[in-house]
């Protein structure tokens, strides 16, 4: 769009003597002289103007000549001419101005001229007013743009001071008074973002759309040769802006940015999208029967696209526009998992366990799969979501993957005689080791996993009775008088397998034991010595009739270890005598995991 040069500026051009007002004569009058002339002619002469140099005081008439013409007579009506002259005042006149700051405002100084100014690209612009609402556009537009707005749309952008130094960015660009661009350099605010090509050509796009329309609108005399400058010089920041020039460098990019997040994730009805695959799935659905399923695919949405992307979940602002993060506000943020998840439960009125997480997961693995996404971004999303089950699930420690180290204490010195069919179903019936465990000093104290070992000098197992105690006084039963059914744990009744145990073939116990610890023995016999002489020394626990968890991880998972552990030994019948010579646990311990 191109537009006329000013008005006055065409006026110079053309009658430039006219356009000087009263220090220029406009016609030339003889006064006094009238004339009236009929003459045989063909032709009329017209008034001329001449443009003096120099000006004296002198008043001069105007011979005003009229002619009538016809082919028998002309008149002539003639005025004298009369010259008033001051003798003694002549007064050259020099340029008008030397410089533009002699002229007025709007004004430049041409040859010696104050003439109309050319328009600057500013002004073209309209002023900084204009440039103000230009980016107020722009941003606008950006803001709507699912493929950039993910850059924006977060609680942490400031808003205005981005306003305030692209109107400064621009305004200096344009040239405009006194406008100078005092925020960070592109290389320095840009640094970090993972910005790609193609997000600073979308940013671009949007950009010159809005030029476009500010010229339509706002700014008329805006010439496409000035967009194309802007544009220009727009373009040649994207060396310090842009850290990913294939597009490719993280998921975010590879998966397709916001929009392609926003499509996988998808709603009820929305075919092979994630939401739909749940929504479908008979193991999990109950859990979404009261959704606010735009909210949702909103939340999850950016939660997916802050993996690699450039979006903060949980700070999100109002949404833009239509379609554009609906659900959310920057008063109703995304919420974290653990208080988005506590207390829900399903239409069975069960809580989330770690079975209905992996239904989860495999619902978005399907739709992951089914929009093409690459397996190493889909182990690469799942190894980020994957860890938030121990804030969304009831049973937070059967989650996978949980990191863990392990942690030993032992006394291989206990020689605690057991009492000889002491057992009464208390501890304080028992022969017990003292396990001591110290604070670690790191995070790791939580008990994730729990192995007991114990060697026991003793004849006739089905007689014993083997516990463990945590600090807590949470009491495990691991062994309850094998091959033995007895109505209570109380130490009454009969007694069970007659094989023995010894010491320097010490028994394990632990949750994934290969072998029931109700058949320990196996009927061997009262000659059999169990592990020594049949290679099964690794059991899981069977507490018989005790009380309390039937495993390990019933009875302790989540527990604190530190402090004072005890794993006592019980006789249940007369007779046979034996020792509780070792005592060892061995913890898997992890961080403190789940929601407090």
């Amino acid at each position: 769009m191109t537009r006329a040069r000013f008005p006055a500026l065409l006026c110079l051009g053309f009658m430039l003597a006219a356009c000087n007002g009263d220090d220029v004569i406009a016609e030339s009058e003889t006064a006094g002289t009238d004339s009236d002339t009929d003459t045989d002619t063909s032709s009329t002469t017209s008034p001329t103007t001449t443009l003096p140099t120099t000006t004296t005081n002198t008043t001069t008439t105007t011979t005003t000549s009229e002619t009538d013409t016809d082919a028998t007579a002309t008149e002539t009506d003639t005025d004298a001419t009369a010259t008033d002259t001051d003798p003694t005042t002549t007064t050259t006149t020099g340029p008008e101005c030397v410089e533009n700051t002699d002229c007025a405002d709007g004004e430049m100084c041409s040859d010696g001229m104050c003439v109309p100014a050319e328009s600057t690209l500013c002004d073209r612009l309209g002023g900084m007013p204009g440039i103000s609402a230009l980016n107020g556009s722009a941003v606008g537009m950006v803001l709507n743009d699912q493929r950039v707005n993910g850059y924006f749309l977060n609680d942490s952008v400031d808003g205005a001071n981005l306003l305030g130094c692209l109107d400064n960015q621009i305004g200096q660009t344009a040239g405009c008074p006194d406008v100078v661009y005092e925020c960070a350099d592109m290389l320095t605010a840009h640094a970090g973002m993972g910005i790609s090509t193609q997000d600073f050509t979308d940013f671009a796009e949007d950009y010159a759309a809005a030029l476009v329309d500010h010229q339509a609108n706002n700014a008329p005399e805006l010439t496409d040769d000035d967009i194309t400058t802007i544009m220009t010089v727009l373009g040649d920041m994207a060396p310090d802006i842009v850290e990913d020039a294939d597009s490719n460098l993280t998921v975010y990019q590879r998966v397709g940015r916001k929009p392609a997040v926003v499509t996988l994730i998808g709603a009820p009805g929305e075919a092979e999208s994630f939401v739909d695959n749940v929504a479908n799935d008979v193991e999990i659905n109950g859990f979404f029967g009261n959704a606010d399923f735009v909210r949702l695919n909103t939340c999850l949405s950016r939660q997916v696209s802050s993996i690699d992307g450039p979006i903060a979940y949980g700070g999100e602002v109002d949404s833009p526009g239509p379609g554009i993060d609906e659900g959310v506000a920057l008063d109703n943020q995304c919420l974290d998992m653990c208080t988005s998840h506590a207390g829900m439960v399903d239409d069975m009125d069960m809580p989330i366990t770690v079975v209905d997480f992996a239904a989860l997961a495999t619902d978005l693995v399907t739709a992951m799969t089914t929009a093409g996404v690459a397996q190493e971004d889909q182990d690469a999303i799942l190894g980020v979501l994957g860890p938030m089950c121990t804030d969304i699930v009831s049973d937070p420690f059967n989650c996978p993957n949980i990191p863990t180290q392990p942690l030993e204490v032992m006394d291989d010195a206990v020689g605690a005689p057991i009492p000889d069919d002491g057992y009464d179903g208390s501890i304080g019936s028992m022969a017990c080791a003292t396990l001591e465990v110290m604070d670690p000093g790191d995070m790791f104290t939580v008990v994730n996993n729990v192995t007991l070992e114990v060697g026991i000098d003793h004849t006739w197992v089905g007689d014993l009775t083997i516990k463990v105690v945590s600090p807590d006084n949470v009491i495990h039963t691991v062994l309850s008088r094998p091959d033995y059914m007895e109505a209570a744990d109380d130490g009454g009744g009969g007694f069970g397998d007659s094989s023995n145990l010894i010491s320097t073939s010490p028994i394990t116990f632990s949750d994934g034991g290969a072998t029931d610890a109700e058949t320990l023995g196996s009927g061997g016999g009262t000659m059999f010595v169990v592990c020594q002489d049949d290679n099964l020394c690794d059991y899981f626990g069977n507490k018989g009739a005790a009380m309390g968890g039937s495993t390990f991880a019933e009875s302790f998972l989540g527990a604190s270890v530190i402090g004072t552990w005890q794993v006592c030994a019980g006789d249940s019948g007369g007779s046979d005598t034996g020792t509780l010579q070792t005592a060892k646990l061995t913890f898997d311990v992890s961080e403190p995991v789940g929601c407090p």
